[in-house]
């Protein structure tokens, strides 16, 4: 693959013809420029429409940014199988195999749209190739609830979805989300046999209330370390569970390692998706910024998390799977990007205590497989660890058959050691 303008040619043409790319594409009127090595092209943008291209155009060229990579870069992000971290314009910038220039809020405006861009020019190199979409159920097993949880005095009606019977598995959405996430788990009718899965929103997520004592916009409800673990032990203590197990993912993912650090005695084990300690980034106030609609750009962020070869079904349903108010989504980031960057909190666990299970996606640049390997080894002997293949940051629900072997193994492993 040659990307030179007869090809930069055929992707706009197929970017104007594609009804994906103008249905998100509209109010996205812009220019910006994509730097190949030492060629430039400038796309002037109208309502999603690329009306012209512009080669070398110098420093007088309106640009608003500017996104450069070597030729081998953009060879690899436009690939039918892109090799982890070139599989997505933010996953690049974010690991440093492209750089950005310029404004970077017309990016966070309209990423979906230029998520949408990657897959077009993506097909004109070859189909790639997409597992099936979920099984299609006439009925569905699992029964959603609501409980009454206090925390800090603070009271909250809490929903969750639960299904099986068996030993008890606490499971945890991941930031601004909601228990949808783990609905493949939920309809497992093999493992619901055996255990019994909780999937739970927290407060002012999903169809969790915020609290009745608590003014969610008046104040920033800022998640930390000691207000969640209190929130997971309190909301087992309100179904009377019996040590469950707790599997969380991204900052459900640290919150299962901040609960195995503060009360190991209170679980069977602890299984974090995505997640590690210490972990960076991700808390400003881009989340609730006036001018981004976070609501219609996180479809952008989330495939840049994930695998690309994810079933159309499961694709759209973690782009849509944002169950929470942008100001939720910060408020759990401040756990993410500033509570949990204390490297020595990975001491604090006793892996002798209860088991602790690590997994990283391959594909996901927030918490990399070498940075979860790295906790893993810091918290000590004992500690299970291994990268997830073809998966990302949401293995549960990007991919179910592909994740469910590794889940199988490692409850079992769990459930013989309890």
């Amino acid at each position: 693959m040659n990307i030179d303008r007869n090809w930069i040619d055929r992707w706009v043409a197929a970017i104007n013809a594609d009804a994906a790319c103008r249905n998100n594409g509209r109010g996205f009127s812009d220019s910006f420029t994509l730097a190949l090595g030492e060629r430039r092209y400038t796309l002037h943008v109208h309502d999603g429409t690329v009306e012209r291209v512009v080669v070398d155009g110098g420093p007088l060229e309106p640009s608003s940014f500017t996104l450069a990579a070597e030729a081998g870069v953009w060879q690899e992000l436009f690939s039918p199988h892109p090799p982890p971290m070139k599989h997505a314009i933010f996953a690049a910038i974010a690991t440093g195999a492209m750089q950005f220039e310029g404004d970077i809020k017309p990016v966070f405006q309209h990423l979906t749209t230029l998520s949408y861009w990657v897959r077009v020019g993506r097909a004109l190199n070859g189909a790639p190739e997409l597992p099936p979409d979920p099984e299609w159920l006439d009925d569905w097993q699992a029964v959603g609830r609501y409980v009454n949880v206090t925390v800090d005095g603070a009271r909250h009606k809490v929903f969750y979805f639960e299904a099986g019977e068996g030993i008890p598995v606490l499971c945890q959405h991941t930031a601004g989300n909601e228990n949808r996430q783990w609905c493949h788990l939920l309809e497992d009718r093999e493992l619901t046999k055996k255990y019994r899965f909780i999937a739970y929103d927290l407060p002012a997520h999903g169809k969790s209330d915020p609290s009745a004592d608590r003014d969610f916009f008046a104040e920033d409800h800022l998640l930390t370390s000691d207000w969640i673990t209190q929130f997971v032990v309190n909301f087992a203590d309100a179904l009377k569970l019996d040590r469950p197990i707790f599997i969380g993912c991204s900052i459900g993912g640290v919150i299962a390692l901040h609960l195995a650090a503060r009360y190991p005695e209170k679980f069977r084990g602890v299984v974090a998706l995505a997640g590690a300690i210490p972990t960076y980034g991700f808390f400003h106030d881009w989340w609730i910024n006036p001018g981004v609609n976070i609501a219609a750009t996180s479809a952008g962020l989330v495939d840049a998390v994930m695998a690309p070869d994810v079933a159309p079904a499961d694709r759209q349903l973690n782009r849509i799977a944002q169950g929470a108010h942008p100001r939720s989504a910060r408020n759990d980031l401040y756990f993410w990007g500033v509570d949990n960057t204390d490297p020595e909190r990975a001491l604090s666990i006793d892996p002798t205590q209860l088991p602790v299970y690590l997994y990283a996606g391959e594909y996901d640049f927030t918490c990399p497989p070498a940075h979860v390997e790295a906790c893993a080894r810091a918290i000590g002997d004992g500690v299970h660890y291994a990268t997830l293949t073809g998966l990302g940051h949401f293995p549960m629900s990007e991919n179910y058959p592909r994740f469910r072997p590794t889940l199988v193994r490692t409850l079992a492993e769990i459930a013989a050691r309890d």
